[in-house]
């Protein structure tokens, strides 16, 4: 547990902040970045694989969310694209 540190009245109190650790499919973590139920900035990835996944889902999301496909073709190399065809978008 991490603990962070509360100025009170007069003390400082140790606040503890309880974390879990969970284990998702791409394929979910892809649906709950589309939905906006997720965002990356909201938890650490514990390995570089795992990073390297959530940060082209991100770019992913991102881009099938805001950018159209041609677009998309113009500053993105294929290789940074998930490709899945669970997901609709």
């Amino acid at each position: 547990m991490d603990s962070k540190h509360v100025k009170g009245k007069g003390a400082t109190a140790v606040q503890h902040v309880e974390k879990v650790q969970l284990e998702f499919s791409v394929e979910t973590l892809e649906r709950l970045f589309m939905n906006g139920q997720l965002c990356a900035a909201e938890f650490s990835c514990l390995n570089a694989h795992s990073k390297k996944v959530v940060q082209a889902l991100c770019l992913n999301t991102c881009m099938h969310r805001v950018c159209n496909d041609k677009e998309r073709k113009t500053f993105v190399e294929d290789n940074l694209l998930i490709d899945n065809e669970n997901i609709s978008y």
